[in-house]
């Protein structure tokens, strides 16, 4: 496999995915990040996988986050994605500004998105530079009608010669 280089176009960043934010909680530390590696495991029960890179702070919360909130974004919440991908919680809180309550487990859930699915951590472990969490759905609710907003690699980074479908800021 070639080596990294990130001002070049890679094969795995074509694989189709959604669009995420998933919220957890630590302690009295609480944080969302932006996912695109969302995975339903199982249709009875509902159990959900969600990966975590090692940069971010949400990674550190992962180590022992008891409960995660997935919510599915919208067709045009490039901007919400783009805050919680690109916004690190070490420095700000993300949540600040959205509409949230707390789920049955104190996580707070967003308002702001198409569905979300709360869950509770069965299951963690690393693999290369992530931690995946699998969790069982212990509540779940679809906010509104709408189109999953799917992953286009150029709406979140700048890519030399392709053009991003939403403009960044």
């Amino acid at each position: 496999m070639a080596p990294y280089n990130p001002d070049e176009m890679r094969p795995e960043w074509t694989i189709p995915s959604g669009v995420f934010v998933v919220t957890l909680q630590s302690g009295e530390r609480v944080n969302g990040y932006a996912a695109g590696w969302v995975v339903r495991v199982s249709e009875v029960p509902v159990i959900i996988q969600v990966a975590v890179w090692e940069e971010n702070y949400s990674y550190e919360l992962a180590q022992d986050a008891k409960h995660f909130v997935v919510h599915v974004l919208e067709e045009g919440q490039q901007d919400m994605a783009r805050h919680f991908g690109q916004t690190c919680g070490r420095d700000a809180d993300k949540l600040c500004g959205y509409e949230t309550r707390h789920g049955v487990s104190g996580v707070p859930v967003l308002e702001d998105c198409l569905s979300h699915l709360e869950c509770e951590v069965v299951f963690r472990k690393v693999f290369g530079d992530h931690i995946v969490l699998v969790g069982k759905a212990i509540d779940s609710a679809i906010h509104r009608d709408g189109k999953a907003l799917i992953h286009e690699y150029s709406d979140y980074h700048d890519t030399p010669g392709v053009q991003p479908k939403t403009p960044n800021p």
